[in-house]
């Protein structure tokens, strides 16, 4: 029988599993191999335990939970824990001002400039800079060779990927006399709690307001999001998004990998976008939309590209050949009159 309290040290897959280790059951296609897994820990939804076992008794310990994905998930941040070692490592540099709390680690070569607040608990990585008047809250990790600019507001429990760049200035310049003059970009960054934020992904500071991101949002390596935009509460976004200025994007809202999005829209909470899909605009309700096209043998892809070019003329024949139909049916009319 099971072991009243097994000793566990790791999640391995089920076929994979051996004494000491966790497997977990999210998929039925995998029942089978649960069936014959080695690990010593199980953790399944009640309802999927007959349909692995059937009237047998397992011989590992069963851990019964609605969710054993988000099971993985928590279980796996107590297995992996931050480590945190306080203190301010040679080679960085906290500036005259700033507010480094002593339960901090504060890695070599990164930089805290005047009047920065660094919180309970955070790791800022190695070569990482913090601007002025920045504030990260408790229990943040910032990886290395992050870049917050001055003002940049984060959360708590946050997490900055290496590279990425929250608060560099938005794209904001005025035509005049066929120049770009820039427009000094004088918002901040605000991220709340619990944001993770990829490996270089880029949020833009707004020009006059704050570019906003909500508590619990997920985002990918290499998006960019640009000024003033607002992002709602627990959204998530896969790599190399890409949202305009302006825009608002609701609670809750799943943004597939490559999306571009057009700026000064407002998407409803709950919404969907599908990978590589371009979004000019939304209308009062939430949906999922995707629009792409899927890649095609060479010379199919050639011939319905040509097609795609012809539409217009298409569209502009198809119309004469209805007004042409319509004119036939009427002197048919008339004669049969």
């Amino acid at each position: 029988g099971a072991a009243a309290d097994p000793t566990v040290g790791r999640f391995m897959p089920p076929d994979a599993a051996g004494p000491g280790d966790i497997a977990f059951l999210t998929d039925p296609k995998y029942a089978a191999a649960m069936k014959t897994t080695k690990a010593s820990v199980v953790v399944i939804r009640e309802k999927d335990v007959a349909g692995v076992w059937g009237e047998e008794a397992p011989s590992q310990t069963l851990v019964l939970t609605s969710n054993p994905y988000a099971f993985f998930a928590y279980a796996s941040q107590v297995f992996f824990p931050v480590k945190r070692e306080p203190g301010v490592r040679p080679g960085a540099v906290v500036e005259a001002g700033a507010e480094v709390d002593p339960t901090a680690t504060i890695e070599s070569n990164a930089v805290v400039k005047a009047g920065a607040k660094i919180g309970a608990r955070v790791v800022v990585g190695a070569g990482s800079v913090i601007g002025e008047d920045a504030v990260v809250g408790e229990d943040t990790v910032i990886h290395p060779n992050v870049v917050l600019g001055s003002e940049t507001q984060v959360g708590r429990r946050c997490v900055l990927q290496p590279g990425c760049v929250i608060g560099g200035d938005g794209f904001g310049f005025a035509p005049f006399l066929g120049e770009w003059v820039k427009i000094p970009q004088i918002g901040r960054v605000v991220l709340g709690d619990d944001v993770e934020v990829g490996a270089n992904t880029t949020i833009d500071r707004g020009a006059l307001e704050d570019t906003v991101v909500g508590e619990g949002t997920k985002l990918d390596n290499q998006i960019q999001l640009g000024h003033n935009d607002r992002i709602g509460r627990h959204c998530v976004m896969a790599a190399c998004v890409g949202i305009a200025g302006s825009t608002e994007v609701g609670d809750h809202t799943m943004v597939g990998g490559a999306a571009m999005v057009n700026g000064h829209i407002k998407i409803p909470a709950g919404s969907a976008i599908g990978p590589a899909t371009a979004i000019t605009g939304w209308g009062p309700e939430a949906c999922q939309r995707t629009g792409f096209f899927p890649a095609m043998e060479g010379k199919e892809f050639q011939l319905t590209a040509a097609m795609v070019a012809r539409l217009p003329a298409m569209r502009r024949e198809v119309k004469a050949l209805e007004r042409r139909i319509a004119e036939l049916e009427t002197l048919i009319r008339k004669g049969e009159a």
